[in-house]
């Protein structure tokens, strides 16, 4: 859908250059034809007037007429040119009724009811057209087991999540979640027996309360100021003149971005799923406060499957397992302790990461 519309922005950016140039140059034609009409048409009269030709009462007669035709005909060329413009406008938009989601929906799909959050990935491969990302990739995560995502950017952490959420179907293979077919659950009820806490969080230009009850609009006060306590918000939000009733702006531009991190944090404590997902939960915060919220984090955890994608490895010491990716392989699979006693990838990470990379 992001792409979408950026491809849309795009080509609408580029519309509207060519438009404004056509318009530019037909003001410019339509500016020289009427100056030079006006310009014949006040120098002939006069000529004739001159000579004798015709009366002051005739001159004034035809400039009367054209002072009062001019107005009239600038606005009908004005209104010719709106619609038109309009009607491109129209089209677009109605384009949007033709955009059909590529991930169908079964008929006899049933809602998703999740009790205890087993993952399954068996043997599935991924591509975006002629790009292969997942390559017969196999991983079973068990109840409340607490897995982590390791790799370099485009190894294929985040693609994963997205075929877990049924954003893309995979090319091969199966994903099972309850030992269910994920095909076989409405795409919506699906999403929503799994929080996510995103890299980038998504607000709504609405208050900071609104914001994190989104994720549990059934939730009663209690519960949210609840959550809000342990996502570390509560001694931001006390500095704040109107408290948690503050307007954050359009995609909360008035917020810093840890500070929108500790809102979609919030919001994932709230909705208090079976499944939780972390893509770089605490990558916008500084070390102080990742290190309260990963105890709040902590205690989230308890009791719930979790998926981890995280490139400081720092937050993940203490997953139940460790999965490295490498072009949409697992390379290696373990520990933290085992992990970091093998020679690979992980090992490598670890030591730049304590800081190797420093002579």
């Amino acid at each position: 859908i992001k792409s979408l519309f950026r491809s849309k922005i795009e080509l609408t950016k580029k519309a509207m250059l060519k438009q404004w140039s056509y318009f530019r140059w037909t003001s410019l034609f339509e500016g020289i034809i009427l100056s030079t009409g006006a310009l014949l048409l006040v120098y002939f009269p006069v000529v004739d007037f001159l000579n004798g030709e015709i009366t002051l009462g005739t001159l004034t007669f035809i400039y009367t007429v054209y002072g009062n035709i001019i107005p009239p005909l600038f606005g009908f060329v004005r209104g010719i040119r709106g619609f038109y413009s309009a009607t491109a406008n129209f089209e677009d938009l109605f384009k949007y009724n033709k955009v059909h989601n590529d991930i169908k929906e079964s008929p006899n799909a049933v809602k998703c009811k999740l009790r205890q959050g087993t993952i399954d990935f068996n043997t599935i491969s991924f591509g975006y057209r002629k790009k292969n990302l997942i390559k017969n990739f196999s991983l079973n995560i068990k109840k409340d087991q607490k897995i982590a995502l390791v790799g370099h950017s485009g190894s294929g952490k985040s693609t994963l999540i997205k075929l877990l959420y049924r954003l893309y179907d995979v090319n091969e293979g199966e994903i099972l979640v309850d030992n269910k077919n994920i095909n076989t659950f409405q795409q919506e009820s699906l999403r929503s027996e799994m929080s996510i806490v995103p890299q980038e969080c998504i607000l709504f230009d609405d208050t900071i309360y609104n914001n994190i009850k989104f994720s549990r609009p059934t939730a009663d006060r209690e519960e949210v100021m609840k959550a809000i306590r342990l996502a570390q918000l509560d001694k931001f939000i006390k500095e704040l003149p109107q408290k948690e009733r503050t307007i954050v702006g359009e995609r909360g531009v008035k917020l810093s971005g840890g500070e929108k991190q500790r809102v979609s944090i919030a919001r994932a404590l709230l909705a208090d799923k079976k499944i939780l997902v972390l893509d770089e939960a605490t990558s916008s915060l500084d070390s102080e406060t990742e290190y309260k919220i990963q105890l709040s984090l902590k205690r989230l955890m308890k009791g719930r499957t979790t998926i981890m994608i995280a490139h400081r490895l720092s937050t993940i010491m203490q997953a139940d397992k460790i999965v490295v990716l490498d072009k949409g392989r697992i390379v290696q699979i373990g520990t933290h302790r085992q992990l970091i006693r093998q020679r690979g990838p992980y090992k490598k990470l670890w030591s730049l990461q304590k800081g190797g990379y420093i002579k």
